[in-house]
């Protein structure tokens, strides 16, 4: 956990401290994050059931409460800026009817994850999880799909060739994608997270080399670009009202 601060505060460039929370419970979490110090000015959750997670985050954004950041949402944003990046490879767009559909095989595992493709422009979007298998086997559903997101690791044995499939391997800008979440909220009072804020993260994430390792050398770079993308949808909004 202690290494895990210490990249995040390298590539945002804040000061990032580890902490642990009573997670027994949506209310023992929630009521943890209200309680942290003042000069917390942005929360992100690790190594915590999804669902509760999940939970304790909209309680305490419906409370306003201080922004967070879960590690699931950060590796659905990396996992979208691979897809686009992807489809960038390709030459083409997200809106392109030429895609046909985008698989989510474990959409469960990643709730935010199909919201945050509709943003980035994917119509069409079929969601499985391991409980429809009797009823529709994997390799049925995932048959002329465009593309595969695969959470479960069970989609490679039975997809078409030529499909495009991403596993959770790929997310290889998720600290980017979190760094860059906790420093633009820092530097925008605020700022609430959600899938705008989400998505223009993951645009600027997103580049034909999104699935791979992202290289020391530009982490900070991409960080930095991915924050000024979030802080100016904060910006916008709050001038809107």
């Amino acid at each position: 956990m202690h290494e895990l601060a210490r990249h995040l505060g390298e590539l945002a460039h804040v000061p990032v401290r580890p902490v642990t929370l009573d997670a027994a419970g949506v209310t023992r979490l929630a009521d943890g994050v209200r309680a942290l110090p003042a000069d917390a000015g942005a929360v992100l959750l690790t190594h915590t059931d999804p669902v509760l997670t999940r939970a304790a985050q909209d309680e305490l954004r419906a409370s306003g409460a201080r922004p967070l950041v879960t590690e699931e949402d950060a590796t659905a944003i990396a996992l979208t800026a691979a897809l686009l990046g992807a489809v960038a490879g390709h030459g083409r767009r997200p809106e392109d009817s030429r895609h046909g559909r985008v698989v989510v095989a474990g959409a469960r595992e990643l709730p935010i994850l199909a919201p945050l493709l509709v943003a980035a422009g994917f119509a069409d979007i079929t969601l499985w999880n391991s409980a429809d298998a009797t009823g529709f086997p994997l390799r049925s559903v995932v048959s002329g799909a465009y593309a595969v997101l695969d959470l479960t690791g069970s989609a490679r044995a039975c997809h078409d060739p030529g499909t495009t499939v991403i596993t959770r391997g790929d997310a290889h800008a998720a600290p980017c994608a979190a760094a860059a979440l906790l420093r633009a909220a820092l530097h925008t009072p605020g700022a609430t997270f959600d899938v705008e804020a989400y998505h223009a993260c993951a645009l600027a994430l997103a580049a034909p080399s999104s699935g791979r390792p992202v290289p020391p050398g530009t982490a900070q770079a991409l960080t930095r670009r991915a924050a000024d993308a979030v802080a100016h949808v904060f910006r916008t909004r709050q001038n809107t009202f």
